[in-house]
């Protein structure tokens, strides 16, 4: 039966990357066990304290022991929450690496069934990687960079205003984001592990799938195949101000933190309905970039540099696509969509 490319593309951006970002989310709220709310009530007790001793955030601290408890009991605090986050983190990332595989090596066979129409048996799911081990563990290196950075700053010699007080607060909660981010970057390494099991017994090829709301650099190579264990080009991105002529291929996704796009078995063999799979992925690339659909982390000007590119780059754009690009260059911005 032949494929769809619509479908095929739901299958992965809803579906598919909906489950890894379950699985992502499950595992950073038992790795981080309520620590937002746990660093909120810190901060609220540390300014409470200091408004009791010195009138209100907006005055100085004056040196001597009422400042030296406050610092030392708002370090205590931290280090307390912080170690015991660098204790559970890693086994509970070490936990989601087995279900991550058994994701990938289902999700690929799925796409493989709908690709081609014809049911194929899983091959069987590989075991957990040193490598990967390795980068769960890694999470206690992170989190004692961050708190030993965040002890730094809550010393009595650095802390003279509350504004001192909430910069070392503000470094020992950064490395909430920081697990998550991990999380998800190791997390999604497993699951493509996982995929390229499927693609080696399945398919000459793989081809690249970018998230829905990919950044420039993702959809330069959203819709680009690649055989198995052969990287895709490096350094690629619709802003030329990105791209890195020179820089070494890439094994496939994730690109960087937070990276969901995924590399999925492909044959050029496998019957469509209408446009092949990986060229209906560059026209949505390209329809991305001229209406300047992205994530709040790209700038304005990242998205017109890009769509500058597209309009040298593709001498075939969809009308609309090349009316969008145009006169996001001409006022500076893109039209709100329709």
């Amino acid at each position: 039966m032949p494929y769809s490319s619509e479908h095929l593309t739901r299958l992965v951006q809803d579906d598919h990357t909906g489950e890894v970002v379950d699985l992502e989310n499950r595992l950073a709220g038992r790795a981080l066990l309520g620590m937002d709310r746990a660093f909120e009530e810190l901060v609220r007790r540390t300014l409470t304290a200091w408004t009791r001793a010195y009138g209100g955030p907006n005055q100085p601290a004056a040196p001597g022991d009422v400042l030296r408890r406050i610092v030392a009991a708002t370090r205590a605090a931290a280090v307390r929450l912080l170690d015991d986050l660098a204790r559970r983190a890693p086994a509970v990332l070490a936990d989601g690496l087995g279900p991550a595989l058994v994701m990938g090596v289902r999700q690929g066979s799925e796409f493989v069934r709908a690709a081609s129409g014809r049911g194929r048996r899983e091959p069987r799911v590989p075991s957990v990687s040193r490598v990967l081990l390795a980068e769960a563990r890694r999470v206690r290196d992170m989190v004692a960079e961050r708190r030993d950075r965040a002890l730094f700053l809550l010393h009595p010699d650095r802390v003279s205003r509350w504004s001192h007080m909430l910069a070392g607060l503000g470094a020992a909660r950064a490395v909430l984001p920081a697990v998550r981010a991990h999380i998800a970057w190791v997390i999604n390494t497993a699951v493509h592990q996982g995929l390229d099991v499927v693609v080696r017994a399945t398919a000459p090829l793989r081809v690249w799938v970018s998230e829905a709301d990919a950044c420039v650099r993702c959809l330069a190579y959203t819709g680009r195949t690649a055989p198995p264990g052969e990287p895709f080009p490096g350094g690629l991105s619709w802003d030329p101000r990105q791209r890195r002529a020179r820089a070494a291929g890439v094994d496939g996704p994730p690109l960087h933190a937070h990276c969901r796009c995924r590399a999925v078995p492909w044959s050029d063999a496998w019957k469509t309905s209408g446009t092949p799979f990986p060229e209906a992925l560059r026209r949505e690339a390209e329809r991305s970039i001229g209406y300047g659909v992205g994530r709040p982390s790209e700038s304005r000007a990242v998205r017109l540099r890009a769509a500058r590119e597209l309009l040298r780059a593709v001498d075939d754009l969809l009308p609309a696509v090349e009316a969008r690009a145009r006169a996001a260059l001409r006022t500076g911005r893109f039209p709100a969509a329709a």
